[in-house]
C-alpha cells in the first residue's frame, strides 16, 4: 500500500536545449577544484540565441572562470539535492513494503466477525433446538388434550 507520494529527483542544472560548452584551461581547472572541490573539465551555458558561440572567438578563457565556478557551486548544491533524494526515496520504498497498521486492525475484525457468526449460529442452532424440544412437548401435551379418550 503506497504511504505518500514517490519522492521526485531534484531538476538537473543545466540542462539546456540549446548551450555552448566551453572546455577550461588547465589553470581554469585548477582553480575551480581549489574553491569547490570539484573536478570539472568544461563549463556549459545557455546559449539559445547564439551570443556566447559567436563572441568566442573574442572571449579570454580567463573571462569564463568565475562561471565555472559558479557552475561548480551549483553541481554541488544539486550533488547534496540529489542525494538527500536518494534517501527519501529509499525510505520511500521501505514503507511501501512495510505492514500498513490499518491492515492489523482489519485482520483483527475480520477475526471478531468471524467469532461472532460462529457465536450466533451456535446460539441458533440451540435456539433450534430447544424449538424443536417444544413442538414435541407440545405434541404431547396437546395430544392428551385431543385424545377422545382422555375426554371421556
Amino acid at each position: 500500500m503506497a504511504q505518500g507520494n514517490m519522492p521526485q529527483p531534484p531538476k538537473i542544472p543545466f540542462d539546456y536545449d540549446v548551450k555552448c560548452e566551453i572546455e577550461l584551461t588547465p589553470e581554469q581547472r585548477r582553480i575551480v577544484r581549489e574553491q569547490t572541490g570539484r573536478e570539472m573539465h568544461e563549463l556549459i551555458l545557455e546559449d539559445s540565441d547564439g551570443l556566447i558561440t559567436h563572441r568566442m572567438k573574442s572571449s579570454n578563457p580567463d573571462d569564463f572562470t568565475i562561471l565555472a565556478i559558479r557552475q561548480a557551486k551549483r553541481l554541488n548544491e544539486y550533488d547534496e539535492d540529489y542525494h538527500e533524494y536518494l534517501k527519501e526515496l529509499a525510505e520511500w520504498q521501505a514503507a511501501q513494503n512495510s505492514p500498513d497498521p490499518m491492515d492489523d486492525l482489519n485482520d483483527a475484525m475480520e477475526i471478531a466477525a468471524l467469532q461472532e457468526a460462529e457465536r450466533l449460529k451456535l446460539f441458533y442452532e440451540k435456539e433450534a433446538q430447544e424449538c424443536q424440544n417444544a413442538r414435541e412437548i407440545a405434541k404431547i401435551v396437546w395430544g392428551k388434550k385431543d385424545n377422545p379418550e382422555s375426554a371421556q
